[in-house]
């Protein structure tokens, strides 16, 4: 058994910390909407600040909406730094970029506490199941003392130690602009093969198993179909989020996306119409309603933005 402060109860945070308890392993909980961090109250203790959360933990586990979010959580008043014992392990797996990693590793040095970023690839049913992807960047004797739990949370074929502090950011960026770029192309085929008279199904059909993007096709069919985004997997927002991580780290290294650009344009527009809190697959729907022959598709789904939002301008 191992006492861990766990902070972040969001969608994906909740199953994981409820994967930890189920594991025998003794939880104290934080979260910024206390609501949320009570949905474990009768199997893990609340806390206040993260301060208190972390006061006895031998490992603390951050899992956030961005670099910010950890920041203040990590270094601020009440935060982690200051309720951290010598000795311990803090294992952020939020998505933040590098930079935000590499700060609070740094900043936890002086006080003993060890730093590992594991960022994960996965979305709330891999959660609740401990099938989630892990990238770790870190130290290898913490990334040791954190493969335990780990092993709890994430599919150990598809734990990668992939360097220093950082690197599991860096790779966590890399693997979320493949999928933001593969999801436009889904969506993008699936427009083109209605637009020029494909039945959806059939469409569906051919793309799930005639191309490279068969996973996202089978993973998203029944949504796309449906035109049904709600109750979402991983957030449209957080995917703009990723794909602009992604490229402030390339503008810091001096490199240029051109196509993620785009791409990050799109996800912009999407949730500019009022998509940011559904599915990510709803940039199809972005896609549909610059179509007019597809804004109100026979016997299929709502594959537009909410009702009351202005449409957009052809690009």
């Amino acid at each position: 058994m191992t006492r861990i402060a766990f902070l972040g109860m969001g969608r994906m945070g909740v199953p994981m910390a409820g994967r930890l308890v189920a594991a025998g392993h003794e939880l104290t909980v934080w979260s910024r909407t206390r609501g949320h961090a009570e949905a474990l109250a009768n199997r893990a203790t609340v806390a206040d600040s993260p301060a208190a959360a972390a006061a006895k933990a031998e490992i603390a586990v951050t899992m956030l909406a961005d670099g910010g979010a950890l920041e203040e959580v990590a270094l601020g008043r009440d935060g982690l730094a200051e309720g951290l014992p010598s000795g311990s392990l803090h294992v952020d797996m939020s998505t933040t970029g590098p930079a935000p990693a590499r700060r609070i590793a740094k900043a936890l040095e002086p006080r003993d506490v060890a730093f590992v970023d594991a960022p994960v690839a996965g979305s709330t049913v891999p959660a609740a199941e401990g099938r989630l992807a892990i990238m770790i960047g870190g130290e290898t004797e913490a990334v040791e003392r954190a493969r335990p739990l780990l092993g709890v949370l994430g599919d150990p074929d598809r734990t990668f130690h992939v360097g220093p502090v950082g690197s599991g950011q860096a790779a966590k960026l890399m693997v979320n602009l493949v999928l933001g770029g593969v999801m436009t192309a889904v969506a993008e085929g699936f427009t083109l093969g209605r637009v020029l008279g494909l039945d959806p199904a059939v469409a569906l059909g051919v793309l799930e198993n005639a191309s490279v993007a068969t996973q996202t096709v089978r993973s998203k069919r029944s949504r796309l179909l449906a035109g049904d985004f709600d109750d979402p997997g991983f957030r449209l927002a957080l995917m703009h989020k990723d794909l602009r991580l992604a490229l402030d780290a390339a503008r810091a290294a001096r490199s240029a996306l051109p196509s993620t650009e785009r791409v990050a344009d799109l996800f912009a527009g999407a949730k500019g119409q009022g998509l940011a809190d559904q599915d990510y697959s709803a940039v199809a729907a972005y896609l549909a309603s610059m179509t007019p022959m597809l804004s109100q598709p026979e016997g299929q789904g709502p594959l537009t933005p909410p009702r009351g939002t202005p449409a957009p301008e052809a690009p």
